[in-house]
């Protein structure tokens, strides 16, 4: 087993507030980062803000305020986001740190002295939503692919990246590592790309200050994926810490959406190899959330707020939703009733169910101590145990919505089991105190089980659970290795408490 693990988000452009998108990617590359750490492995979680862009400056002119400020106060917004989202960050960079203009400036240097930089003029089409050019054949009626805005046509001189010089040498990489881009329809998207033949890349800009100057000619400042990419090398500790680079570089995996799959998996590889640097794992490509079936935009006013529904719903509830609702690598769809439903479903009817009708008989018929039965042989033992292989099995491969899916199907078949076997009636035969007393740790057990397995997905529901059980763990998170513990819940003595999650009308107000 690998003793450490760094994943990231794609660093987010503050050219407008966080979205539900934003949401999904950060809770998505939390509840994997958790997962590593369940097993015991070291994890450094990184994620970040992109500075320097068009869009950025615009976005700062609008506002009236100078860049640098306008991007001071968005930095402390997406900051806020993770904070109220649980995600637990090692590091959040920003491109406009000096420690990143080093970095930046050492990866232009380097490519630029193997002679994979050149300066020419170019023409060509241009999205500003996506920084990038695009071949007329890329273009759909004359708008970008991505954005369905209107391409422009630009020419400029700018220095450029031998992108083209790279193909064989990533395509060897992609057949020697198949898992390299995944879920594999966005490889293969990538795989297509390159058979069609890769062009050079543009990476500077003249008409701009706001950015970071290129070593050689100041009057140049880098444009975009050079400056943003490198802040996966800048997060741990290129060029100014050694020993936490050597732990942690090359990345395991960087979590990113579908719309910046090229420049990941194409560009940022290629850039590695021309700077001499290991390239990352894994690039793991997730899809888009629609609302009520359209894709967001400022423009139709669809952009769901996930600060609004953070402070409705709670932080668990919105992580489990939008984990279990969406398919990881494919496209998902928001709705608040969707929201509502699955809440009042699988939280408050199944898990919160479960949870205090279990507590609640070990309170009536134990007085709230778990018994220690001679007797635990039971088919709920064996649910257990393919509920845990079946989660491992698919949080190994990060599909997670698999993963909770495996532990709500050990909570519905714990659910049935008190139907089945009755305590209450149990409870009034002494001569089935035995079997009573077998059925009340069995679901102890399970909801241990449970807790552990839910925790990357909702930590804070999880380690309420645990305190209740009274089965705490040693350090900040429990790990895989509590389940192989034969039965702690037994002779603990159980906090029934409030319900886990009340149900919500249609308002999202408590029922």
């Amino acid at each position: 087993m690998n003793d450490s693990f760094y994943i990231t988000t794609a660093i987010s452009y503050v050219n407008g507030r966080p979205h539900i998108g934003h949401a999904y990617e950060f809770v998505a590359t939390d509840a994997i980062a958790r997962y590593h750490r369940l097993k015991g492995e070291d994890v450094f979680y990184l994620s970040g803000v992109d500075e320097h862009s068009a869009q950025v400056e615009k976005a700062a002119k609008d506002e009236g305020l100078p860049t640098q400020e306008y991007c001071d106060r968005m930095a402390v917004v997406f900051k806020d986001l993770h904070n109220k989202l649980g995600t637990k960050l090692n590091d959040f960079i920003r491109t406009s740190e000096p420690r990143h203009h080093d970095t930046t400036k050492e990866m232009l240097r380097r490519s630029n002295e193997n002679g994979d930089i050149y300066k020419d003029k170019y023409a060509g089409y241009y999205c500003y939503a996506c920084e990038a050019f695009y071949q007329e054949g890329d273009l759909q009626e004359g708008k970008c692919p991505v954005h369905h805005r209107p391409a422009e046509w630009m020419e400029q001189e700018n220095y450029f990246f031998r992108l083209s010089a790279f193909t064989e040498r990533l395509q060897q990489y992609y057949r020697e590592n198949p898992q390299f881009v995944w879920p594999e329809g966005y490889k293969n998207e990538m795989l297509a790309l390159m058979d069609r033949g890769l062009q050079d890349i543009s990476i500077s800009r003249s008409t701009t200050q706001w950015g970071i100057p290129l070593p050689w000619d100041p009057s140049h400042v880098s444009y975009v994926w050079f400056d943003a990419l490198s802040n996966y090398l800048t997060g741990v500790g290129f060029l100014k810490d050694e020993a936490l680079f050597a732990k942690f570089w090359p990345a395991d995996m960087h979590v990113i959406g579908k719309d910046i799959n090229r420049f990941h998996s194409v560009f940022w590889p290629a850039m590695l190899m021309s700077a001499g640097l290991p390239l990352p794992k894994q690039v793991l490509v997730h899809g888009f959330i629609y609302h009520r079936g359209e894709k967001m935009s400022k423009t139709i006013g669809n952009v769901v707020d996930p600060f609004s529904l953070l402070d409705v719903y709670g932080r668990d509830s919105l992580r489990y939703f939008l984990l279990r609702e969406i398919a990881y690598g494919q496209d998902g769809n928001y709705s608040e009733d969707s929201l509502i439903n699955r809440y009042n479903a699988d939280l408050a009817n199944d898990l919160g169910n479960l949870f205090s009708r279990s507590l609640s008989m070990i309170k009536k018929y134990c007085a709230g101590v778990v018994p220690h039965p001679a007797s635990l042989d039971d088919p709920i033992r064996d649910k257990m145990q393919a509920a845990i292989a079946k989660y491992k099995e698919q949080m190994e491969c990060c599909s997670i919505h698999q993963a909770l899916g495996a532990v709500w199907d050990l909570i519905s078949y714990a659910n049935r089991y008190i139907d089945e076997k009755a305590p209450w009636a149990l409870a009034k035969d002494e001569a089935k105190r035995g079997e009573l007393d077998c059925v009340l740790l069995n679901l102890a057990e399970t909801l241990r089980v449970c807790a552990v397995l839910i925790h990357p997905i909702m930590p804070e529901t999880s380690m309420e659970m645990l305190k209740r059980l009274a089965c705490p763990v040693e350090s900040d998170h429990p790990l895989l290795t509590d389940l192989d513990v034969a039965n702690p819940c037994a002779g603990k003595n159980v906090e029934a408490g409030p319900a886990l999650f009340p149900r919500l009308q249609a308002n999202g107000g408590k029922a």
